[in-house]
């Protein structure tokens, strides 16, 4: 195929009724045939698939029956499809799909299918390796190619038509010697994009071209890492005036004048002020800012005052990557631009995130060259991807690759690694590493952006992975306890370390002892030495054995686990998941007593392992003459043992001697046939911890979020996180509330002839919950979000009415069943008649503004389930203190997560929706803690009726103007 003069090739697309090739059909075809680069001729056609079209099919495609009724069978097309294409290669986007599903029509017509196909979706993840979505229609919107009709087969062929022809055109861009990498990479692989690269590089040789070092794209950088003088920062600095910040915000000042659009608000300046008072006396600061606050630029601006000021970094740490994002991408881009030219211009913000996130040259470089016969037709296309990104990459953050499924893990073969890092000895470090480039930016930063994990991670750590700070911003404050108690407890996962031994030895001479083998010389072998060396003397073949002895054991242990789990009742009847909190009681009988003999004898053999994996570590670091880059293999392997010992020991600490102010528990869940499980164990209280790694360390902490006090109290979280441990004086707090006007905007309805849930059979309640959504999800004609606390309840009522609502021309999605809580919210947002059904994570996170979404149903108050091992054991600790758990436990979470629940509904000042709550136990004289629910929300309307009045009420507020 030639690129310069123009390749011809025919493109493309197929709707079908499904997306399984062996049941689902063929419903539309559309084909595009390109001569010399151009467009020539097209086929496209209805075709009746003589199945049914689902309605989430319908409204993707637009598509529906009454269109392909009666149309011709694909038998009647086949002919002329096969006489369209004739020998010429075929392009598709996700090409894998539409091959397979063409290749499975012609077979019903016992007739073969063997073109090439090219996919441009593959080559768009080589040669456009930082697209933020390599989708049909993203890629078409970044490269202004015309896409009239996505999702009807002869627009979408034309499109990714157009698209090959833009790809190659970058083929012909690339450096000659990432060229000649990627095609030694695909070999001896038969990669099917192999000869479009073929094309190119003959191309380019015959006309004299040569290609330069393999890895001279990768761009050096020039500079040395410097620590500002945080570390002696001044213990009285210099005050950064209110009035100042106060006039950046508001209505004559920088930002207003160089963005005549921005609507300043007097509560951002109310939770400004507030950040400043607390950074210029050294407090600690609560701060509540409701929806529509703009609480970002509120923290920012007096961020950026007080590091300019005084030559000092500010922290701020977010829990999502949602907002880390849109702190970096718009937020803090934006304040620059308004404060050019100001006192304040020049303040450097970075992103900081671990060494994990960013790509090592070295070992990126071993695995590259490294690829053999053996080496996966994944790898070696995960190797090729990385490579083009190289070129074109200045962060090495594997952010920008959007990585999922395999490639994710494959990841962790080239990322950078404290324990594996070279350091100066590496020929990377200093001109091209990319983890030293973010130490850099870090250092040399203002204002660095992190996440809650990375400041744990730090703290954990001795304070040693991120710059020094005395002042941190802690955004989405209310995840605060939930990540201090996760990133200070155990975690032990039988995929992860089935994961990690596969890695080490896989059958077939496959694995990374199989690579130290092949590296060594022929005529080097090791002495074994006991208890590894039995029954082999090869030190590398005796850890081949006992490796796959270890798998055995460990995988032997897991299954006891679930056992386990599933003798004590504590697994739901469906799903496959469960979990069991390690009590005293759990931890006696015939079971537990097998469960500890095997746990010894994993534990043993891990040790094992281990022990071999630092030996022969020595023995190649000791090798004479050295081994060619062994300093590099020595530290993967001394990475290996000390990994597998950790786990050694963490298996221990969950299942034979956790701390007494711990938690232990055993965690499944069914994926398929596969069932994930894990050990757990955590801090029963962290307030301690925070108090002294945090809150005493730190000069000024401002806690932020949209849901952190229970009514206007923050009694509940300063408890929960110790803040009550420091002098008064030391915490301030600020309920700052939202600038919409919910009255008008939002109307709260309780249907007050349902039956309390509490007390009531499950059984019965979801009958109850069933009745009412039949009625009120067929009037609301979708646009409606149902928040669950039950993932069981959830698919039972799900697969209840979805032949129901469906018969109305409503699309249900539901959670864990129709894809990924991302890929739903999209869906749910692309048409109006949607309906969503989610957990407990959808009750926040999730932002739909506008029309989209116009009413949310609670179907109950969200109280933690029965059953979680943390809140267990914090529910005994309370009780043995004689404090009330329910009221300063459960009761304030589940407030919290009502709040966070609502706010799912107003998001922008132009929203207007419905907020439905099934549960009656808010209402006066149902319970007593009830009406504190309500009291928490922005005093929206809120009424109270009979099922119907509530139903009609809803579609007059719904309906009128």
């Amino acid at each position: 195929m030639g690129l310069r003069s123009g390749p011809s090739f025919v493109a493309l697309d197929l709707e079908t009724t499904g997306m399984d090739p062996q049941v689902d059909r063929v419903m539309e075809i559309g084909l595009v045939r390109f001569e010399e680069g151009k467009p020539v001729a097209t086929l496209s056609h209805l075709i009746d698939p003589k199945a049914e079209i689902p309605l989430r099919i319908q409204a993707l495609t637009g598509i529906h029956p009454g269109m392909v009724q009666g149309k011709p069978s694909f038998a009647d097309f086949r002919a002329e499809i096969a006489t369209f294409i004739g020998e010429l290669p075929l392009v598709a986007h996700s090409a894998t799909f539409d091959r397979e599903f063409l290749a499975a029509e012609f077979r019903r017509e016992g007739a073969p299918f063997g073109a090439p196909v090219f996919d441009t979706l593959e080559l768009s993840r080589v040669v456009m390796p930082r697209a933020k979505s390599h989708r049909l229609q993203s890629l078409c919107a970044e490269l202004q190619i015309k896409l009239e009709r996505a999702h009807r087969a002869e627009d979408d062929a034309r499109a990714a038509g157009f698209l090959f022809l833009k790809l190659l055109a970058k083929i012909e861009q690339m450096d000659l010697g990432l060229i000649q990498l990627i095609l030694r990479t695909g070999q001896p692989g038969d990669w099917s994009l192999a000869p479009l690269f073929e094309s190119e590089w003959e191309r380019r040789t015959a006309a004299g071209e040569q290609p330069n070092h393999v890895m001279h794209w990768v761009t050096p950088f020039e500079g040395e890492l410097h620590d500002r003088p945080d570390e002696n920062a001044d213990e009285y600095p210099a005050r950064i005036d209110p009035e100042r910040v106060l006039k950046i915000l508001g209505p004559d000042g920088e930002i207003s004048d160089a963005f005549p659009a921005y609507e300043h608000r007097k509560q951002q300046l109310d939770m400004a002020l507030a950040v400043t008072e607390s950074f210029n006396a050294g407090q600690h600061l609560l701060v509540e800012a409701g929806t529509g606050t703009g609480k970002s630029l509120a923290y920012l601006v007096p961020a950026f005052a007080w590091a300019k000021k005084n030559g000092e970094r500010v922290a701020i740490a977010t829990h999502t990557i949602t907002l880390q994002e849109q702190l970096w991408e718009k937020d803090i881009p934006f304040l620059q631009a308004a404060l050019k030219g100001t006192k304040l211009d020049g303040v450097q913000a970075a992103v900081v995130k671990g060494r994990p996130n960013y790509i090592c040259l070295r070992k990126w470089e071993e695995s590259a060259m490294g690829a053999d016969f053996l080496t996966t037709d994944e790898a070696r296309t995960f190797q090729i991807r990385l490579a083009a990104w190289l070129a074109e990459t200045e962060t090495g953050d594997k952010a920008e690759l959007n990585l999922v499924g395999e490639s994710e893990r494959q990841w962790a073969d080239v990322m950078s690694e404290t324990e594996t890092c070279l350091g100066p000895k590496c020929k990377w470090f200093r001109s091209h590493c990319f983890a030293y480039r973010a130490r850099k930016r870090a250092r040399d930063a203002d204002v660095m952006i992190l996440n809650h994990a990375l400041l744990f991670a730090d703290i954990n750590a001795g304070r040693e992975i991120l710059p020094p700070y005395r002042h941190l911003i802690l955004d989405e404050a209310h995840h605060i306890e939930e990540v201090a108690t996760g990133a200070l407890g155990v975690k032990v996962e039988n995929w992860d370390l089935r994961a990690a031994l596969a890695h080490l030895w896989r059958a077939a001479g496959q694995g990374f002892l199989y690579t130290v083998k092949r590296r060594l010389p022929s005529e080097v072998r090791f002495p074994a030495r006991a208890p590894i060396g039995l029954p082999s003397e090869d030190l590398i073949e005796a850890l081949i054995d006992r490796t796959r002895d270890c798998r055995q054991a460990t995988e032997d242990l897991f299954r006891l686990c679930v056992d386990l789990v599933d003798s004590n009742g504590s697994v739901e009847e469906e799903g496959g998941a469960g979990t069991l909190r390690l009590t005293p009681t759990v931890r006696s009988g015939r079971l537990w007593e097998a469960l500890d003999l095997t746990r010894g004898n994993a534990v043993t053999r891990l040790k094992h392992v281990a022990e071999g994996l630092s030996l022969l570590a020595g023995e190649i670091a000791e090798m004479q003459p050295p081994l060619r880059d062994g300093e590099g293999l020595v530290a993967e392997i001394q990475k290996y043992a000390s990994a597998i010992n950790v786990t050694a020991s963490e298996i221990d600490e969950v299942l034979l001697k956790p701390g007494p102010d711990d938690v232990t528990w055993i965690e499944m869940a069914a994926r398929g046939e596969r069932v994930r499980v894990a050990l757990r164990s955590a801090p029963i209280n962290v307030g301690e911890l925070l108090r002294e790694e945090v809150w005493e360390k730190l000069r000024a902490v401002v806690l932020s979020s949209a849901t952190l006090a229970v009514g206007s109290s923050f009694e509940h979280l300063k408890w929960r996180l110790g803040l009550n441990g420091l002098a008064p004086e030391k915490v301030r707090s600020l309920l700052v509330t939202s600038p919409f006007n919910y009255r008008e905007q939002s109307l709260v309805l309780v249907p007050e002839d349902l039956p309390s849930p509490k007390g009531l059979p499950e059984k019965e309640w979801t009958e109850v919950v069933r009745n009412f959504l039949a009625q009120y999800l067929v009037q609301s004609g979708g646009r409606t979000l149902v928040l669950f606390t039950s993932h069981r309840q959830l698919r039972q009522i799900y697969n209840d009415l979805k032949p129901v609502l469906e018969q109305e021309g409503l699309i249900l999605l539901g959670q864990g069943l129709d894809g990924t809580r991302g890929r739903l919210v999209e869906e749910f947002k692309s048409g109006d008649r949607m309906i969503l059904f989610g957990s407990l994570s959808f009750w926040e996170g999730v932002d739909i503004p506008g029309d989209e979404l116009t009413s949310v149903v609670m179907i109950k108050l969200p109280f933690s389930p029965p059953g979680d091992p943390v809140l267990e054991a914090r529910t005994e600790d309370l009780e043995k203190r004689g404090k009330s758990a329910f009221a300063q436990l459960s009761l304030p979470q589940a407030v919290i997560r009502f709040k966070q629940g609502f706010g799912r509904l107003i998001r922008t000042s132009s929203d207007k929706g419905v907020v439905i709550l099934l549960d009656n136990r808010v209402l006066p004289g149902q319970t007593r803690y009830g009406p504190q629910f309500l009291k928490s929300l922005p005093k929206p309307s809120i009424w109270k009726d009979s099922t119907p009045g509530v139903l009609a009420r809803a579609k007059a507020w719904l309906t009128e103007e």
